[in-house]
């Protein structure tokens, strides 16, 4: 079975988009990326970040919802 998790955490974002901890870190403070905070812990939805990667995105081809090609 394949397991996708609902929320991801920091070091996950970094690894998962080449982006830096740091760089995450600014970006949740100014609101810019995604996230929900459980007490003091910071948590990436997966679902919500992938919307937003995708609306994003500058050129070149996404995929829609329903797997078509937008380009």
């Amino acid at each position: 079975m394949n397991h996708t998790p609902l929320c991801l955490n920091i070091a996950e974002i970094s690894e998962l988009t080449g982006l830096s901890i740091s760089l995450i870190r600014k970006m949740t403070h100014s609101g810019e990326i995604p996230h929900i905070r459980v007490g003091r812990r910071i948590l990436y939805p997966a679902e919500a970040l992938a919307e937003w990667l995708s609306e994003n995105t500058i050129g070149g081809t996404t995929i829609k919802k329903d797997g078509a090609a937008d380009v």
